[in-house]
């Protein structure tokens, strides 16, 4: 096992602090000569707010701090549907999961013509894809057969499984090569999965590529490895969203869960270390961002699937060519939009089968008005079940299938029988603490905001509130 020396706090405070003063800094990035490499790197259950640069006192990440501060960070970005097969889904194909059919866990995304890596491809791109896939159908850990790659060329790593770490107990990390052979190795999986991608960085670096990098990691379990074991539940501070009664119960998985944070960032610190050493770091484009995050008891609610912003919040911070350096933006976003983003940044064109928004000309830094995104969740459910099964410590409907809208002002969330169960005015309360969805003044924005997310779902092939069926498998 490789050890490490933690970085100090007061280490940590600085780099914060750097990348702040980088934000002054308004230039854009230089385009780099011919086309940009492009490494993406998507953690699994990263909450937006768990970030140092977006004022997380709990997160040590001065790695990502400072590519913030040298790039672009999106703090208003979204899970379209905060669960992972879904998510993943919507970031390859640029399309909604009521589009793409991937509407939960465990199902097989057909291969497509037009996903990300097609089109990353027939650009004379090298493709790799480094980790956990999900999008295979049941397999577990499940080896992912060519022509099910959804055009990634080199593929190292599983279908499904959060396992990490070999140990007397349990059986830890399982990982696939490029052709099929099972292996088990003795680091921490997404130590392990950094090393595999440092290695892809180094035998690609002379042609263009595409290397999609999917940690498992800070979903649970919440055992990190040495040395970022160190947080205590003392130590945490609570988003204020979190009641004092339920906070012991979700302590030590929350600070499991920073330690996986502070792992993954030393992580994303080797890599650019590494891209930095083969002189390609401003040739290349970095996109962090997770699948969808982690409630840990905010609102009384525990994982993901839920529409509030600790489930449907994602990180999002870009660097390299085409990015505007200091750039903090409040642009809407969201995952169908990822494909086609990073496209239109690679100089590529974007398949009219996706419905994403490109956003390239907001990550350079000009104003694009983004007026709604529309997320979807728990969207094999049926009906609503009786109240007493459905109501958090909160009093918020949990269990059905929902619908929300978010505008750069508020979000609203629906259930399957069109009921508002959710309306929260985000600019003025970004922890959601009151619940406008019966406030009289508001009926006329209610009114509106329902009719938009009725407008939205209809134009693009949404049955809802008609569950939608899981596809057989295959």
């Amino acid at each position: 096992m490789r050890v490490y020396r933690v970085v100090p706090v007061v280490a940590s405070a600085v780099f914060f602090v750097m990348s702040l003063l980088a934000v002054a800094w308004w230039t854009a990035l230089p385009a780099a000569d011919g086309k940009p490499n492009v490494l993406i790197i998507f953690t699994d259950q990263w909450r937006a707010q768990a970030l140092g640069c977006n004022g997380d006192p709990n997160a040590r990440t001065p790695n990502l701090d400072r590519l913030a501060g040298a790039g672009a960070n999106f703090r208003r970005c979204y899970a379209t549907n905060p669960v992972c097969s879904p998510a993943k889904a919507a970031f390859q194909t640029g399309r909604y999961p009521h589009q793409n059919g991937v509407i939960n866990n465990g199902i097989y995304l057909p291969e497509t013509k037009d996903s990300l890596a097609h089109c990353f491809s027939r650009a004379g791109y090298s493709t790799g894809y480094i980790g956990k896939w999900h999008l295979d159908g049941q397999s577990k850990p499940g080896f992912v057969k060519p022509g099910r790659r959804q055009g990634y060329k080199f593929f190292e790593g599983f279908n499904r499984g959060h396992w990490y770490y070999q140990s007397k107990k349990l059986e830890g990390a399982r990982y696939f090569t490029d052709d099929g052979k099972l292996i088990k190795p003795d680091e921490f999986e997404s130590i392990y999965q950094t090393d595999l991608a440092i290695r892809y960085i180094k035998r690609n670096k002379e042609k263009p590529f595409l290397l999609f990098l999917s940690y498992g990691t800070p979903h649970s379990p919440y055992v990190p490895p040495k040395p970022f074991d160190h947080y205590k539940p003392d130590d945490l501070k609570w988003r204020p969203n979190v009641s004092e009664k339920i906070r012991q119960r979700y302590a030590k998985g929350l600070c499991g869960y920073y330690g996986l944070i502070e792992m993954l960032d030393h992580e994303v610190g080797r890599l650019v270390k590494s891209m930095k050493e083969e002189g390609i770091l401003e040739k290349t484009i970095i996109f962090f961002t997770s699948d969808h995050g982690d409630s840990h008891g905010s609102h009384g609610l525990q994982h993901k699937g839920h529409p509030e912003e600790e489930s449907t919040g994602i990180p999002l911070i870009l660097h390299g060519p085409g990015v505007r350096k200091g750039l903090v933006s409040q642009t809407l976003a969201s995952q169908i939009d990822f494909a086609p983003t990073l496209l239109s940044m690679a100089g590529i064109p974007v398949p009219s089968s996706m419905t994403g928004r490109d956003l390239s000309s907001a990550v350079a830094g000009e104003k694009l008005d983004v007026p709604w995104v529309y997320l979807e969740g728990k969207m094999h459910l049926r009906t609503v079940r009786p109240a007493a099964d459905t109501r958090n410590a909160g009093g918020r409907v949990v269990s059905s299938a929902w619908r929300t809208l978010v505008t750069p002002r508020y979000k609203l969330a629906v259930d399957s029988r069109l009921k508002v169960r959710l309306l929260v005015d985000i600019e003025k309360d970004p922890y959601e603490l009151k619940n406008l969805a019966a406030e009289p003044s508001l009926e006329k924005v209610r009114g509106d905001l329902l009719a938009k997310l009725r407008e939205v779902g209809k134009s693009t092939g949404d049955p809802f509130p008609k569950p939608l069926a899981k596809p057989k498998p295959r």
